[in-house]
This record gives structure tokens, C-alpha cells and sequence, in this order.
């Protein structure tokens, strides 16, 4: 008897102990039901395996006793099939909310620089100084206004460019500027990158200590999980499992983190190269170049959407730039050929000091530092600051009268320049008849609005799914408080019934042992 009274304490101390495992579980889900990552867990039991025990009253003999529960384990609510599916739409997200907020830059400037407070007002401003000098191209005041509105046009241009420079060094640098390079967005967000990757070796590490002690710490592997989704936004990646509880994570075919160990790290580089200016690396833990060139695996993320809008594509700075330079190339010739152009055979003249007409071969506007326009170089001519008179107004034969100051065959160009259509300026293949300054501004500004709203509706998308996803994840690795207030009850009653059993057989036992006294 007394052994059986023995049996039965040793198992509802077993069960209350049991019990009092489950309630702190539930105890600790309840506290980090808010608690960014946190996975559910829940206890796991199992019978302790059962003795012989001979019954001479069964006609049996022999019978298995149950020897009660033990606590096997406190696992985790998680599935791997979620998690990758997350991280896949996370992947997507990373790329179209980075390269959203970049695209949203672009079309701010160019909103701003390009409507009618901005280049357009410039150039309307221009024309009609240039209209008001062609009622009196003798007036000083009339030549001064229409120099300085030409300047106010490629000040305008020069402004738009910097500020596009500026995005774009602080995206991906400037090419032929290391220091700017290692300042930039992609530089420090690969740099971050490495350093996850450095951290997810380290807490891999820990799990495998603590699956050898004999099973894995669940807050690490909750750190763990959180670390792989903040590595998922930034680029696509495999994720791998082993036996020991810790992950591999590949880039393609290249492990990057086996296990506790880093194997290869990322390295951005400046490369030479205007339309794609940036190459991300594959380096042994040495240093040692191991792939020069990786770039092309990153086909998500927010490392893709970086290197986009600093390479050449539909909607990046580098692409708004060219299009922006198309402007101040186009402007800058046709004024200059206007200025001293002769190829049709007539003249242009402007008035000298004396009053008379002299052919004009200052032309308005120079490249700073030579080479092609660009809304960068674009600069009035020195000498048209200095003399205004060096403005072409009259045009002719070579047999003109220098007397005729009056004459204002040449303004009449500038004027129609407001309204001719620019070959340099079609976006058609072959190049059609072009589009009037205005309209190509009116074009670009629409076709920006229309790339970004492409984008920004992607990105909205994009976010919903990922959304989603993580609310299916959610759903299964979330604490759902009534059922956790259910567990509470549930085991709190077992730890009292499995108290009352114990404090029974303790009673039994006491009055055995009295009786035997």
C-alpha cells in the first residue's frame, strides 16, 4: 500500500510541477502578446513509460501502471512554409517602398523645377524679353533683360541638375569619388547588411549551444527570425535549416552564413561606368574577392532599388538627368545658331559701339569645361554679360546696310524658337520633327507623374500582400489572449486537482505510519 501511496505522490508532484511549467508559458505569452516577433509556445507532454506491476486478483498477472506525464518540450508556433512565404512578398515590398520613396523625390523636383514657377516660367520669362527687344533692338535696357533672362534659364537648369546630382551621390555617389561613394545610401545599407549577416552567425552560434544542452532557447530563435526578415527586405535570399536548429542563408548558389559561421560577405564598389555605377561583391571573411560581380542576383530587395535609381533605367536620377540635359543641349544650340549661325547663307549682326550693325560671333551660351551641353555645364557666354550689345538682333547677306539697327530679322528666330519644333527633343525612333521646348517639358513632367504613380501603385500592392502574409503568419504564431485565458484555467484547475491528490496520499501515508508505530 505504501508503495502505491508513493506512486502516487511522486506523480502529482510530477503533474503539479507540470502544471506549474504550463502556467508560466502562458504567463510568459500573455506578457509578449505586443512583443515584436514573439512566437507563441506552448507545452508538450508525454507519458512516462509504465512498470510491471503483478496483480494476483487480475487473471491476468501482470498489468502496465502509467507512471504519469513528463514535460518534453516548449515549443514554438511557427512554419516554415509562412515564414517563406513572408519573407518572398517582404523581399518585393523592400524593393517597391525603396525605390517608391526615390521616385516620389524625382517627381517633387521635377514638379517644383518644371511647372510654371520653375523652368517653364524661365523660359516664358525669356521669350518675352526677347519679344520686348525685338520692338526696339537699340535698347540697352531691352538687351540687358534679355541676357539676364537667358541666364536665369541655364541658372534654372543648373539648379535642377545639382539637386539630381545630390540624390543620386546620396544614393550611389559620384563616380570618381571614393569619399562619396563610402558616405552613400548603398555603401552604409550593404555595409548594414554584412553586419545582420555578422549577427546571425553570432545568434546561430547560441542556438546550437542551447540545442546541445538538450533544446533551443526560443527567444534566440525568435531573434533569429527577425533578423532573416530585416535581411529579406534588403535582398532575396534561401534559407536553409539544420539539424542543430541554426540556418544557412544563401545569395544563389553562394552560401553566405552556414551555420555559426560567415563564409563570404558583401562588398559595394564604385565601378566607372555613368549608367550603372555601382557592384556589389562577394568577399571571403579576408577580404579576398571570391565573385567580382553579383549585382545581378539582387533582382529584389531594397540593395535593388537603391542600385536602380542611380543606373541607367526608365525612372531613375541618371534617366531624368539625360532628359533634363536633352533640354539644356537643345536650348544652348538653337540659341547659339541662332547667335552666329550662318549655314543658310544669311548673317547675323549685332551693334557695335558706334551704332552700326557687325556680324556677331559671341555665342550666348558656353559649355563650362567644354565637351557637349548639359543642364550641369550650361553657362551664358562672359562676354554677353559683360557687353549686352553682343546680341545678335538683325540678320542678312553680307552686303547689309550697317546702318540698319532697326532690322530684326534674327530677334524674330529667338522669338520662333518659343514654338519650333526641336528634332533633338522627339522621342520617337527615328527621330520625328521634335517637340517645342515647352511641350517636351509638358511631356516629361507627364510622363514622370505617370511612371511614379505606376510605382507608387505597385508599391501599394505589393504592400497589401505582404501585409497579408505576415497577418496569415501572424495568425498562427500571434497569442490569441482568449486562448491562452483558456490554458490558464485549464491548467490551473489540473494543478489543483493534482494538488489535492498529492495532499491526499500524503494524508494516507501519515496515518499508515501512525498505525505502524
Amino acid at each position: 500500500m505504501s508503495t502505491s501511496l508513493i506512486s502516487i505522490l511522486n506523480m502529482s508532484q510530477h503533474s503539479i510541477a507540470n502544471n506549474q511549467a504550463a502556467l508560466n508559458v502562458v504567463s510568459n505569452n500573455i506578457s509578449n502578446m505586443n512583443t515584436t516577433g514573439y512566437s507563441k509556445q506552448t507545452v508538450a507532454f508525454s507519458s512516462i513509460p509504465a512498470y510491471n506491476s503483478y496483480n494476483y486478483c487480475s487473471s491476468i498477472g501482470s498489468l502496465q501502471i502509467g507512471n504519469g506525464a513528463q514535460l518534453v518540450a516548449i515549443n514554438r508556433n511557427r512554419a516554415q512554409w509562412l515564414d517563406n512565404y513572408f519573407r518572398e512578398q517582404y523581399t518585393e515590398y523592400g524593393y517597391y517602398n525603396q525605390i517608391g520613396s526615390m521616385t516620389n523625390n524625382i517627381e517633387n523636383m521635377m514638379n517644383n523645377e518644371l511647372s510654371s514657377t520653375g523652368l517653364q516660367q524661365k523660359l516664358s520669362d525669356f521669350f518675352s524679353a526677347s519679344q520686348a527687344l525685338t520692338t526696339d533692338p537699340t535698347n540697352n535696357a531691352y538687351r540687358i533683360a534679355f541676357v539676364e533672362a537667358a541666364e536665369d534659364v541655364a541658372n534654372m537648369l543648373n539648379s535642377m541638375s545639382s539637386s539630381l546630382q545630390s540624390m543620386r551621390e546620396q544614393a550611389v555617389g559620384t563616380i570618381g569619388d571614393p569619399d562619396s561613394f563610402d558616405k552613400s545610401q548603398i555603401k552604409m545599407s550593404v555595409d548594414e547588411l554584412n553586419d545582420k549577416l555578422a549577427q546571425l552567425a553570432e545568434i546561430n552560434t547560441e542556438i546550437s549551444k542551447s540545442m546541445a544542452g538538450g533544446s533551443a532557447n526560443n527567444d534566440l530563435l525568435d531573434q533569429r527570425d527577425v533578423l532573416l526578415d530585416e535581411i529579406s527586405q534588403a535582398m532575396p535570399l534561401t534559407i536553409t535549416t539544420n539539424t542543430n536548429g541554426t540556418v544557412n542563408v544563401h545569395l544563389g548558389n553562394k552560401v553566405l552564413v552556414e551555420g555559426g559561421e560567415q563564409k563570404l560577405q558583401l562588398n559595394a564598389v564604385q565601378t566607372d561606368d555613368e549608367n550603372n555605377p555601382v557592384a556589389i561583391q562577394l568577399l571571403d571573411m579576408e577580404g579576398n574577392v571570391k565573385k567580382s560581380d553579383v549585382t545581378d542576383q539582387f533582382t529584389s530587395g531594397s540593395i535593388k532599388a537603391i542600385i536602380d535609381s542611380g543606373a541607367d533605367g526608365e525612372l531613375s536620377y541618371k534617366s531624368t538627368l539625360d532628359e533634363i540635359d536633352r533640354i539644356a543641349k537643345a536650348f544652348a544650340e538653337e540659341m547659339n545658331n541662332i547667335q552666329t549661325g550662318t549655314a543658310d547663307g544669311t548673317i547675323p549682326y549685332c551693334i557695335d559701339e558706334n551704332g552700326q550693325l557687325v556680324q556677331a560671333t559671341e555665342p550666348i551660351f558656353v559649355a563650362e569645361g567644354g565637351g557637349d551641353f548639359t543642364a550641369a555645364n550650361i553657362k551664358i557666354n562672359d562676354a554677353i554679360l559683360k557687353d549686352p550689345k553682343l546680341i545678335a538682333t538683325a540678320r542678312g547677306d553680307a552686303d547689309m546696310d550697317p546702318n540698319a539697327v532697326g532690322n530684326t530679322s534674327n530677334l524674330e528666330r529667338f522669338n520662333q524658337l518659343e514654338t519650333l519644333k526641336i528634332p533633338d527633343l522627339s522621342n520617337s525612333t527615328p527621330p520625328g520633327e521634335g517637340q517645342t521646348l515647352s511641350g517636351f517639358i509638358t511631356s516629361l513632367v507627364a510622363d514622370i507623374g505617370s511612371k511614379v504613380q505606376t510605382i507608387n501603385e505597385a508599391a501599394t500592392a505589393q504592400q497589401s500582400v505582404a501585409t497579408q502574409a505576415e497577418e496569415q503568419r501572424n495568425a498562427y504564431t500571434g497569442v490569441d489572449l482568449n486562448q491562452e485565458l483558456s490554458d490558464l484555467i485549464k491548467f490551473q484547475r489540473s494543478y489543483e486537482a493534482s494538488a489535492r491528490v498529492f495532499n491526499t496520499a500524503a494524508d494516507l501515508m501519515e496515518i499508515i505510519t501512525q498505525l505502524g508505530a
